[in-house]
C-alpha cells in the first residue's frame, strides 16, 4: 500500500520518463514517514481516446490517484496531496506554457475490511 494510478492524456507536449517520475512519486510517499517504498505500487496510463470540455486539441490532462487504506485523516490525505502536486507540476513545463491542462491529486480509500494481498517470495 499505497497503489499509484497516474493517467494522462496522450496530447501532452512533455513525453518525462515516465518510470522516473513513477519513481520520484514513490519516493515522495516514502519520505513522508507513513509508507515503505516496498508497499508502493505505481503505474502509468496514458489514454488516446479522451474529451475534455468540448474536445478541443490544446486540452490535456494529467491526474494521480493514490489509494491508501482506510482510516487517514483528512489532514494527512490533504498534506500526501500538497507534496505530490509539485513533483508533478515540474515534470510538465512545455505542456503548461502553452496549453490549458488540468493537473490533479486525489487520495482515495480503500476499504480495509475487504482489502486482501498476498505476496509471493
Amino acid at each position: 500500500m499505497p497503489h499509484c494510478i497516474l493517467e494522462a492524456s496522450d496530447n501532452l507536449l512533455d513525453q518525462p520518463d515516465w518510470a522516473g517520475l513513477l519513481r520520484e512519486i514513490n519516493g515522495t510517499l516514502v519520505a513522508t514517514g507513513l509508507f515503505k517504498a516496498q508497499d508502493i505500487k505505481s503505474r502509468f496510463l496514458s489514454h488516446g481516446t479522451f474529451a475534455i470540455g468540448d474536445g478541443a486539441p490544446d486540452q490535456a490532462f494529467v491526474t494521480l490517484n493514490v489509494q491508501i487504506l482506510g482510516g487517514r485523516t483528512d489532514e494527512v490525505k490533504a498534506q500526501l496531496s500538497e507534496a505530490l502536486l509539485p513533483v508533478l507540476a515540474s515534470a510538465f513545463p512545455q505542456t503548461f506554457a502553452k496549453m490549458t491542462c488540468s493537473l490533479t491529486v486525489q487520495i482515495t480509500d480503500i476499504h480495509r475490511a475487504s482489502y486482501r494481498r498476498q505476496i509471493t517470495y
